[in-house]
């Protein structure tokens, strides 16, 4: 099945992502996004080099590929078309180290629960005691909480977006306010009162719940544990809706391999025309990639320990 941000019918959307810079390419056996961004090329090594690249992924930003190939025909297509483009291009979150002339190195992993659970209860039931009462002790925290779906998103929950997207140790490209107006999916919306406390967006298709995009009043972060409640509101709505898997997204790994989810592999492959170029990138392309901590997680009782 094609990733379903890759389908023509949401492009509209996703195409106002970042100011007109994003096209959707199809050839005979690929499709595939691109769009431009300011990168900072040393994100993980805590470094700054600032610089405009092209990437070859979904607007959005988000932990999906931003490629659909039938078969290897469809990667030297994708790969003929970069011949006749200047400059550098980052091809992200693919699920496989690319071959032929790209560099690979791994990226952020996404983090994948499998749902094998009647309810939610079901799921808080089969945790480990530890991670039982932790987030127990967290959606108490919620009682009272005011939680809302799909209501107008205003420019208030906009900065929490944003204030997000600032804290982020790893910022790829910020989406305009626009994609949350009008991106089809579904946004929770939390407040104490009349003060928001976060929001978090999330989309199901082909079985399977993707969570997009967060904003955090980080004043009132630890107050609520409201990202550790947003992670269990997620949770919970992939159970109701029956989805096989729900994908959590990058960033954040330990907390959310806690809730149950187990790590799954991507990887940032460049690609330039100049062969002197890509040979000095073999060197540089390290520099940009990431490993995520070995670390065992037994989250279940019986047979769905997570590592």
């Amino acid at each position: 099945m094609m990733n379903p941000f890759l389908k023509e019918e949401l492009w509209p959307v996703l195409e106002k992502t970042h100011d007109g810079e994003c096209e959707r390419h199809v050839t005979g056996s690929a499709v595939f996004t691109t769009y431009y961004t300011k990168l900072n090329l040393l994100s993980f090594q805590k470094g700054k080099i600032q610089k405009r690249v092209r990437i070859l992924g979904l607007p959005p930003s988000i932990s999906l590929g931003g490629f659909e190939v039938e078969n290897g025909q469809g990667l030297d297509e994708i790969q003929e078309w970069l011949t006749d483009q200047n400059g550098h291009t980052l091809v992200i979150n693919s699920e496989d180290p690319l071959a032929g002339n790209f560099s690979c190195v791994p990226t952020l992993p996404s983090v994948i629960v499998d749902n094998r659970f009647e309810s939610f209860d079901h799921y808080l039931n089969e945790l480990r005691s530890h991670y039982r009462y932790r987030a127990i002790k967290a959606m108490k925290k919620f009682e009272g909480i005011v939680q809302k779906q799909n209501e107008p998103f205003d420019r208030a929950l906009y900065d929490l977006y944003d204030a997000v997207f600032q804290n982020s140790d790893y910022p790829l490209a910020k989406n305009d306010m626009i994609f949350f107006e009008q991106f089809p999916g579904t946004i929770e919306q939390f407040y104490f009162g009349d003060t928001p406390l976060g929001f978090c967006q999330y989309y199901i298709a082909e079985d399977t719940l993707y969570f997009m995009f967060c904003g955090i009043n980080y004043k009132l972060l630890k107050t609520y544990d409201t990202y550790l409640n947003m992670l269990l509101v997620i949770i919970r709505r992939g159970i109701e809706a029956g989805v096989k898997r729900i994908d959590l997204g990058q960033t954040t790994e330990t907390i959310k391999q806690k809730l149950g989810g187990t790590l799954k592999p991507l990887y940032i492959c460049h690609y330039h025309k100049n062969p002197l170029t890509r040979r000095l990138m073999k060197n540089v392309m390290p520099l940009l990639g990431y490993t995520a901590p070995k670390v065992q997680y037994h989250i279940f009782k019986n047979n769905g320990d997570q590592s």
